[in-house]
């Protein structure tokens, strides 16, 4: 049981939220373990590289935390999108009593896109949280990552995945897939987090170990955080 934060800046005021969202997800939320990716970290129990954002703040962190700490059952993963678009309060009473359908495997809040690749819908686990259960599920991940860090900079090949992608992030679309104006290396960043985002799912998918979370409770929590980004969305433009 753990839970593990992936950061940028991690500040005074975050790492307070950050205590009181583990605490009230009780015993599953100890021990905690912050990576921090910006440069000369101060409160971060982990200095990340930044070399792949997230992917390879995840890694580090996942390495570190089993270093430090052990196998655990359960591992939260999270980044620090936590405290801006999503209702901490409510997920943390959602992933506090959350019992896995179908063992051992990676867990998530799932997002279906409208592409199809080899014939099916891309869905995908939003890459700002998991749950790795067990140790068969931490090791899936770390192998999902390591095939998306090793592609970091390769564009997916799938027959109209780029004009998926430009579409997704076209300034003008007001219900665009970022709540932010990018610059030229903005996007870079983000177009390659994408490819990482779907490449990790579909490699878990395709070794089983692709879990969404689904039922009422994660319905009506998932509509309550598609308003608050849509609300963030909607200042921003």
């Amino acid at each position: 049981m753990a839970s593990l934060l992936l950061a940028y800046g991690h500040h005074a005021d975050q790492d307070g939220q950050w205590m009181r969202f583990t605490q009230q997800l009780g015993p599953w939320g100890q021990p905690k373990l912050v990576v921090d990716n910006r440069p000369q970290s101060v409160l971060g129990d982990v200095q990340g590289s930044n070399a792949q954002f997230e992917f390879s703040g995840y890694l580090e962190g996942l390495d570190a935390m089993l270093e430090r700490h052990g196998p655990q059952a359960r591992i939260f993963v999270f980044n620090d999108s936590l405290f801006s678009h999503h209702s901490r309060r409510r997920w943390a009473d959602f992933l506090r009593g959350y019992v896995p359908k179908h063992g051992p495997g990676v867990y998530g809040d799932s997002r279906t896109e409208p592409i199809l690749i080899d014939g099916a819908p891309l869905v995908h686990l939003a890459s700002w949280m998991f749950i790795l259960e067990g140790s068969v599920g931490q090791n899936a991940f770390r192998e999902a990552l390591m095939h998306a860090i090793d592609h970091f900079d390769q564009a997916p090949d799938w027959p109209g995945y780029a004009s998926f992608l430009e579409h997704y992030y076209a300034p003008s679309r007001r219900w665009g897939g970022y709540t932010q104006a990018l610059s030229a290396q903005d996007l870079q960043r983000k177009m390659r987090c994408s490819w990482a985002e779907h490449r990790l799912s579909r490699h878990l998918q395709n070794q089983g170990m692709m879990q969404p979370f689904n039922g009422f409770h994660y319905q009506a929590l998932h509509s309550v955080d598609r308003l608050l980004s849509a609300s963030k969305r909607l200042r921003s433009k």
